[in-house]
């Protein structure tokens, strides 16, 4: 199910809104950063690849060690291959399964960006809890329920209800704030070294901007999943008619919130 859904979204993924995320990226990478006397050429292991554009940007800021990239999408690990020249190894994989290819204790530094909209969270702490060495860093950053904050009420409900967003809310491992997100880490077992909620404006200009977030985020992927039967055209014909019956909420002023965090595998390094 989350292959499917997660490989559709991949599909329309459009770079455009890559732009929201840049900033939280930024801060999550700037976290690591910060903590580079910890890090000597650390082995590094990114469990939602993507596009390639974490690991691009920390190898221009840090001597980094071997590197692996996971993603379940074969076009997104093709994006990847194309802008990191074939540099690190990529594997085809669900990121909560990454203890099946790497052995335990095996990686410095996890990247673990804008995945808990997809994955179980548990199951990916519990993975990336086995993959770190004692002493290693796991970079978190997602955005939270509060990104609804601001479309999920009044009038702007209906369309919110049109792309599945409350049926999205219950069933993705999207923490519900920034502390209930610190706290889950915690129960797993992490120690938080730095932290940090990140909110950021967005103006949607029509409905179509609104559909491409939440398709981008991963909020109403599974709004397009087989069992709701909006397959992409029938899709596509429904979102036109919902531009124009919506078109005089627009323009949307709103703010995504980001959880951005940086947490340890308790233990001294070797």
């Amino acid at each position: 199910m989350v292959s499917r859904i997660y490989n559709r979204v991949a599909d329309r993924y459009d770079e455009d809104w890559s732009g929201l995320y840049a900033g939280a990226r930024k801060l999550s990478l700037g976290q690591i950063v910060e903590r580079a006397a910890e890090l000597d050429h650390p082995d590094t292991v990114d469990l939602g690849i993507g596009t390639g554009n974490s690991i691009d940007q920390l190898r221009e800021m840090l001597p980094l060690g071997k590197c692996t990239g996971l993603d379940i999408s074969a076009g997104m690990l093709k994006r990847s291959a194309d802008k990191l020249d074939g540099s690190i190894r990529l594997l085809r994989a669900n990121a909560v399964d990454a203890d099946r290819f790497l052995p335990p204790a095996s990686v410095d530094l996890l990247l673990c960006h804008f995945l808990l909209s997809f994955v179980d969270a548990e199951k990916l702490y519990r993975t990336a809890h086995r993959l770190l060495r004692p002493g290693g860093l796991m970079s978190l950053a997602t955005s939270t329920q509060g990104s609804l904050r601001d479309t999920y009420n009044g009038r702007f409900r209906r369309a919110a209800s049109l792309l599945g967003v409350q049926r999205a809310v219950n069933t993705a491992s999207t923490p519900a704030d920034h502390e209930t997100c610190l706290e889950s880490l915690r129960k797993q077992g992490f120690e938080i070294v730095a932290e940090y909620l990140h909110q950021q404006p967005v103006v949607y200009e029509n409905f179509a901007d609104v559909r491409d977030w939440a398709l981008n985020s991963g909020w109403a992927a599974s709004a397009l999943d087989d069992r709701i039967g909006l397959r992409i055209a029938a899709g596509t014909a429904a979102f036109g008619l919902a531009k124009l019956f919506f078109h005089p909420l627009y323009p949307v002023h709103a703010v995504a919130e980001f959880s951005i965090v940086l947490v340890r595998k308790p233990g001294e390094r070797e």
